[in-house]
């Protein structure tokens, strides 16, 4: 131990930073983000590009790229099918979104065990 205790506070510090760089790279870009009401946002977390599709209003989200984002305005109705799909039509999953309150979901995974989770 050093005389005047440099070494011990130098150690906290760089334990306390790492701890902090951690906890920011393990929380999903989509977590951090809060839903609004009217919008809905698609976020590719995995390793394809996906789409949203509404059936009921007969139009989709454009293709989001891995890494990517895009959010809509969808508002009129207060409840929509939406069915998660891979760029290549692959269904990933459906759900029910209300306008009201907005939602934001994430598809995760590989195109051949894709999952998604809303937020």
């Amino acid at each position: 131990m050093s005389p005047n205790g440099t070494i011990p506070r130098r150690l906290a510090a760089a334990t306390a930073l790492g701890a902090a760089v951690l906890a920011t790279v393990l929380v999903p870009a989509g977590a951090a983000q809060a839903a609004t009401p009217g919008q809905f946002t698609l976020c590719s977390d995995g390793y394809y590009s996906s789409y949203a599709e509404f059936p009921e209003r007969h139009f989709a989200t454009k293709v989001v790229n891995p890494g990517t984002c895009a959010t809509i305005s969808v508002t009129g109705r207060s409840k929509d099918v939406v069915v998660l799909r891979q760029a290549n039509g692959a269904v990933i999953g459906d759900f029910s979104f209300d306008d009201a309150t907005g939602t934001g979901v994430s598809t995760t995974g590989y195109a051949w065990s894709a999952g998604y989770y809303r937020w």
